[in-house]
């Protein structure tokens, strides 16, 4: 049986990126158009192959190739994460495929298992895998790993949060450094960190608009 979704999933691997490469001859991996999902056949029947297949069969079957192109249907559906939601009802193909996407390219997959992580609830612990998502070398992976943290390690939250805060691994992104800081609010505010304060006063201080405007809003949840 696992033969068969093979030929027939990637089939339909190679149908949508024939389409999308005729669509969006630049879209890549870094630039994915996104919303596929509109007036794309191609991607419907791809992820309709991936939801039988997940169904239907177990992770034990699968191939390589078939977790690549299952992968690789979890990135494109990054509008909707519909794949990433089903999985979370099937979790020995979770645990499968959040295990082997850390040692894939495929980017807009790596951010829905690390933003999906809190709320896996199956027998194996791959909890710990969360610090393998803070690692992923892509800002927004890291920053929703962060939030996840704040679930899954709330212990561990304060520590990775500050770090995340005086770090300069985006200083020279304003746009990655300002939405890394948002996220430390929220995170230190999730866990009732003592230095939250401190950090909405760091935050009052900066130039960044909407790390204010966060700050200001957090202020009037207390």
């Amino acid at each position: 049986m696992s033969a068969n979704y093979e030929r027939k999933l990637h089939k339909a691997v190679s149908r949508f990126i024939k389409r999308a490469n005729k669509a969006y001859p630049n879209w890549s991996e870094q630039h994915d158009n996104g919303e596929w999902e509109i007036d794309f056949v191609e991607f419907d029947d791809m992820c309709n192959v991936i939801f039988e297949i997940i169904e239907t069969t177990s992770c034990d079957e699968t191939t390589e190739q078939m977790v690549d192109d299952i992968l690789f249907g979890i990135a494109r559906d990054n509008e909707g994460s519909l794949i990433v939601g089903m999985l979370l009802k099937y979790p020995e193909w979770y645990v499968c495929l959040c295990r082997k996407v850390l040692s894939t390219d495929y980017i807009n997959a790596k951010w829905q298992f690390a933003e999906t992580l809190k709320d896996y609830n199956g027998k194996d612990d791959i909890k710990d895998l969360i610090f393998d998502f803070l690692q992923v070398d892509n800002e927004y992976t890291q920053r929703l790993a962060l939030k996840s943290l704040a679930y899954i390690y709330p212990d561990k939250a304060e520590e990775y949060a500050i770090e995340f805060w005086h770090r300069d691994k985006y200083n020279d992104n304003a746009y990655a450094s300002e939405y890394q800081k948002i996220m430390v609010l929220h995170v230190l505010y999730i866990i009732h960190s003592t230095e939250l304060e401190k950090y909405l006063d760091l935050a009052d201080e900066s130039e960044y608009y909407y790390l204010k405007e966060n700050a200001t809003e957090i202020r009037q949840n207390l």
